[in-house]
């Protein structure tokens, strides 16, 4: 379980990154949209299988390879949750942030990004769930954890039961991660309500 959990917690952080980096940068450059939205939209059409061939040649069998597929999984729905938060902010809102002076970091960090709160809170949220899809698929490449036992559940038959334990923990561990972020979201909306 807790090999399982470091893998999960360092996907969804690196999902949440690249979500906020290539969001921000897609919101905020019409060409940056262009070019990358066709890739997103790929991504996410391809099985999650299809992404663990090309990790699996360049990284070997090793839960690096399982993260990376993770990541490559997760990030596409949550870029695009951020994007199209940071697209809703209100544009009055945007120009008289612009009127007064502010530099395009500060636009960013202090106007869109707080306004869009709650995208970008789903979005690190369904990065999160996708990562732990993923999870059972990287116990197929040698990422250990519940999802080895989940795949030798289901190969061998004497190991069914191991199987099925596995696959209800990662349901608790998803249900938990979701659960949390849910109330820390919550938490932080009421903090900013107050001020």
């Amino acid at each position: 379980a807790m090999v399982t959990l470091a893998t999960a917690v360092v996907g969804s952080l690196v999902v949440v990154v690249l979500a906020l980096v290539v969001g921000v940068l897609m919101a905020n450059d019409r060409r940056v949209d262009l070019v990358v939205r066709p890739v997103l939209d790929t991504a996410q059409t391809i099985p999650a299988f299809v992404y663990l061939v090309p990790a699996l040649a360049l990284f070997g069998s090793t839960r690096f390879t399982a993260m990376v597929a993770a990541v490559v999984y997760g990030a596409p729905v949550a870029i695009k949750l951020v994007c199209d938060g940071i697209r809703g902010v209100s544009p009055t809102t945007v120009e008289a942030a612009r009127s007064t002076g502010t530099t395009r970091w500060q636009l960013v960090t202090r106007v869109q990004l707080p306004m869009a709160r709650s995208s970008v809170a789903l979005a690190a949220n369904q990065g999160l769930l996708y990562v732990f899809a993923v999870v059972v698929i990287g116990g197929l490449v040698g990422a250990g954890g519940l999802g080895y036992l989940v795949v030798a559940g289901f190969s061998q038959t004497e190991l069914f039961g191991k199987g099925v334990a596995a696959g209800l923990a990662i349901v608790a561990l998803a249900i938990l991660f979701d659960r949390t972020t849910q109330g820390w979201v919550a938490r932080t909306g009421s903090r900013e309500e107050a001020r």
